[in-house]
C-alpha cells in the first residue's frame, strides 16, 4: 500500500526526559489507526509532529506529495463572534476554486456532523457540539489523512456512534488518539502503542 506519511527515527524531550526515542513507523493508504499508550508517553505530542504542527528534536516526518493532512486537537479553538457555517467557510478561503463551491463543502460538512443550526455562533456550542464542528472544519478541506486527538471526548454515546460511523464510512486514512477501547474497536484497524518499554518505543499490532 501507498505511504501517506512516514515517520523515521523521531526523538522528543522536554527538558532532560524524552517522552520516545528513535521512533519509526508509517501510515499507509487505507488503514485506520488507533494510537494508545499510558499518560505521559507523548500521544499528543506525536500526533501534532505528525500534522507538522511540531518539530522534532530528531528524525524526519515526511509527507506524500500532494496528500493532504487534517487535525482535530484535543481541546477546539474557534474565532470569537464566528457562527459555526463561517468556521467551516473559512477553513477552505484558500482553496482554489469557486465561492459556490466553498459554500457548498462547508453546507455538506455541517451537514454530516449534523449541525443543523450553522448561524449559531461557535463560542455558545457545548463540548459536544464544538467537538463536532471542528470535525466539520476539516472535513470541508477533504484531507488524505486526519489526525485526531481524543475526539470522544464531550460527546455523549449517540456522538460517539455518530463519529464512529462516519470514519468507518470515509475514504481518508485516520489515526485516532484515544482511551475508549470500545470506539477502536469499531473504528480502527490496527493499533500503535506508545510506550518505551517496547523496543523502538512502539508495538504495532492488528485490531484483535
Amino acid at each position: 500500500m501507498t505511504v501517506l506519511l512516514s515517520a523515521q527515527g523521531l526523538t522528543k524531550a522536554y527538558g532532560a526526559r524524552p517522552l520516545f526515542t528513535d521512533l519509526s513507523f508509517d501510515v499507509r493508504a487505507g488503514e485506520r489507526v488507533g494510537l494508545i499508550g499510558p499518560n505521559g508517553a507523548g500521544k499528543s505530542t506525536l500526533l501534532r509532529l505528525l500534522a507538522g504542527l511540531e518539530e522534532p528534536d530528531a528524525g524526519i516526518r515526511s509527507l506524500r506529495r500532494s496528500a493532504r493532512v487534517g487535525y482535530v486537537a484535543q481541546e477546539d479553538v474557534f474565532p470569537p463572534g464566528q457562527t459555526s457555517y463561517q468556521v467551516v467557510l473559512a477553513a477552505v478561503a484558500d482553496e482554489p476554486i469557486e465561492d459556490h463551491e466553498r459554500a457548498t463543502r462547508a453546507a455538506i460538512a455541517l451537514t454530516e456532523a449534523r449541525i443543523s443550526d450553522p448561524d449559531r455562533p461557535a463560542d455558545v456550542l457545548s463540548g459536544g457540539w464544538r467537538k463536532r464542528l471542528a470535525l466539520a472544519r476539516e472535513l470541508a478541506r477533504r484531507p488524505d489523512l486526519l489526525l485526531l486527538d481524543e475526539p470522544t471526548n464531550h460527546l455523549g454515546l449517540p456522538g460517539i456512534v455518530w463519529l464512529a460511523g462516519l470514519l468507518r464510512a470515509s475514504a481518508f486514512v485516520y489515526v485516532v488518539v484515544t482511551h475508549d477501547r470500545a470506539f477502536l474497536r469499531v473504528g480502527g484497524d490496527g493499533v500503535v502503542e506508545i510506550d518505551p518499554a517496547y523496543p523502538g518505543g512502539y508495538c504495532r499490532a492488528p485490531r484483535s
